[in-house]
């Protein structure tokens, strides 16, 4: 009858063993079944640390984003704009310019350089002319006696006004040296700018000129 004791025994040993062998296989796997799920239970919940997450900025503390604004574009002016006949010449003084206008279509713009404003009788007059010639390599004769050889003659109020090649003129076409500088009243012109105004123009063309 005393036997019996030491078979109990044996069997709580060997139950021992078995929990032990578990334990020890636990600790070498990756992490998956039961044995992982026993492993975890025994680690208290305090002392797994949480992970942090970045904070995702909210909409309103993003800097503004703005689109840089396109340059200013300048508008040429179209000086023909609204003119309703076939050729017009229209010359401004005070800008030292010139238009050919075909309608409302500008055939060419170039500088000028117009009458030495001030000096006596040598300012080129304003208002409304016409052509009244087209004359090529010619002289011009002033008062004075004083001749000047031209290649492109063009008057609109002979025999003392007209546009014409300049080819002793010393400053730029458009200058404000004009004034001082500029022409006994006519209107100088580059030679490649007259040359073409010389084969497009018809007599009779309208010419108005501003101050």
């Amino acid at each position: 009858m005393m036997r019996a004791p030491k078979r109990v025994a044996t069997v709580v040993v060997a139950g021992l063993g078995q929990v032990a062998l578990l334990a020890a296989c636990a600790t070498s796997q990756s992490g998956t079944g039961s044995a992982a799920r026993a492993v975890d239970a025994t680690v208290p919940t305090s002392s797994v640390p949480t992970p942090s997450v970045p904070s995702t900025p909210s909409q309103a503390s993003l800097p503004a984003v703005t689109t840089p604004a396109a340059p200013a574009v300048p508008v040429a002016v179209n000086h023909c704009a609204g003119n309703t006949i076939n050729q017009l010449v229209k010359v401004s003084l005070v800008d030292q310019h010139l238009w050919l206008c075909h309608y409302s279509t500008v055939a060419l713009d170039t500088p000028i350089t117009s009458g030495a404003s001030s000096l006596p009788y040598d300012s080129t007059p304003t208002g409304t002319f016409h052509v009244q010639g087209r004359d090529r390599n010619t002289v011009l004769t002033l008062n004075t006696g004083k001749q000047y050889n031209v290649q492109y003659w063009i008057p609109f109020s002979a025999p003392l006004f007209g546009f014409h090649d300049a080819s002793w003129q010393n400053f730029p076409f458009g200058s404000s040296k004009y004034k001082t500088d500029g022409s006994h009243g006519c209107v100088h012109m580059p030679l490649a700018a007259i040359a073409f105004f010389y084969r497009w123009v018809h007599v009779g063309a309208t010419v108005q000129i501003h101050a």
